[in-house]
């Protein structure tokens, strides 16, 4: 092999390598991460937001607000 021909040979290589290296990361980063402390704090947080949306879509609530202006 001359060369040339080696130099092509490497730039194909790294080419490659770069190509694989990628798509690995990618993929790597597309995969959920299972972390069960993370799972707790949101189904908490999910709780708070629903007991939340329940007290403000209360009727009573309305009307503490509107007493409260007076």
């Amino acid at each position: 092999m001359s060369s040339g021909q080696v130099f092509v040979l490497c730039i194909i290589l790294i080419a490659c390598g770069f190509s694989f290296a990628r798509h690995y990361l990618s993929s790597r980063a597309a995969q959920p991460r299972e972390d069960p402390q993370v799972d707790a704090r949101i189904k908490a947080l999910e709780e708070r937001v629903k007991t939340l949306e329940r007290i403000v879509t209360d009727k009573d609530y309305d009307l503490k607000r509107q007493f409260d202006r007076l």
